[in-house]
């Protein structure tokens, strides 16, 4: 062979490895394994509500159902978070499409229609609360929820079957308060309390004792301390995340959307927000979607701009 003709080959093979191996990394990406966590909060029969008003996120019961009966239809399996923990973490095998469902602030209607449905179809769920809006014989509803929540009873009765975790959205810090410029998520940074700004330190001794109230209550009422944290608004911080650890809790879900691979932040876990327009195939959709912009992202060169998550929380 000529030199001219080995330098050619040379090219030619260099253009074709250039060309294939992304390629070949594409494909082992695929098949990298990771977790969806859905995003779930009120359950309501449709026409009783406006669903405009609250961006969609209050779901009819029997769309719900719908949707749980597609995805167990479609192999996908619900696991605790205990298996979320030790996956994210240490890599730790999982069932086939595993997934987990997951409702914040402990409504009712997570008890009266939720609960049975996956108790019916053998699922399971995690009920992040907001502990200090839980009502009982003694602390009735809170005269400013509007939705009522279900009962330390029924959260009791819900964990003890094994298909429901019950775990914390935050003792009383589900809401805004001003910092002086704006209103801000009150696990944010400091607000004014009693008209004075908090100081940093504060700041940090609310969501300390706050956090830990959280804990204990839910301890002492379920018989098993809560986990995970659901930050409200999404509004965790590096502070917050390191007090959060320092209570007890093992990881945090956040708002953003996306899902979950190992060595990722397990104090930054991404969820995907349900509506009730979305029919089973939707969310799997959303699900497989996900995932590849994820691997996507992994893959951009560097000096490129990975593309950002977007998302829409409603409060109510």
């Amino acid at each position: 062979m000529s030199k001219k003709a080995l330098i050619i080959l040379t090219i030619m093979v260099t253009i074709v490895l250039a060309v294939s191996v992304p390629v070949l990394h594409s494909r082992a990406q695929s098949k990298k394994p990771f977790v969806p966590i859905l995003m779930y909060h009120h359950l309501q029969k449709e026409g009783t509500f406006d669903s405009k008003k609250y961006g969609g996120v209050i779901i009819d019961p029997e769309r719900f159902e719908k949707q749980m009966l597609y995805l167990k239809a479609a192999g996908y399996h619900t696991i605790s978070l205990e298996q979320l923990r030790d996956f994210v973490l240490y890599n730790k095998p999982l069932p086939p499409k595993p997934i987990v469902i997951t409702f914040d602030d402990g409504y009712l209607s997570n008890y009266t229609y939720a609960y049975p449905i996956l108790k019916k179809l053998g699922m399971k769920a995690v009920i992040n609360i907001i502990v200090s809006y839980v009502p009982d014989e003694v602390n009735k509803q809170k005269p400013e929820v509007f939705i009522p929540h279900f009962t330390w009873q029924q959260a009791k009765e819900m964990a003890d079957s094994g298909v429901i975790e019950i775990e914390s959205h935050t003792y009383d810090l589900h809401g805004y308060r001003s910092n002086d410029f704006k209103e801000i998520p009150m696990v944010m940074g400091p607000v004014i309390i009693d008209g004075h700004l908090e100081t940093m330190e504060q700041y940090k001794e609310r969501l300390y004792l706050d956090f830990l109230r959280s804990r204990e209550i839910i301890k002492e009422k379920i018989g098993k301390a809560p986990i995970c944290l659901a930050y409200p608004f999404g509004s965790g911080n590096k502070i917050s995340d390191e007090i959060a650890k320092k209570v007890g809790f093992e990881m945090a879900l956040g708002i953003k959307e996306g899902v979950n691979y190992y060595g990722d932040n397990i104090m930054k876990l991404k969820r995907i927000t349900v509506r009730n327009s979305d029919t089973g195939q939707d969310i799997v959709e959303k699900i497989n979607k996900l995932s590849r912009d994820t691997r996507c992202s992994l893959r951009l060169i560097r000096g490129s701009s990975p593309v950002p998550s977007s998302f829409v929380f409603y409060n109510f």
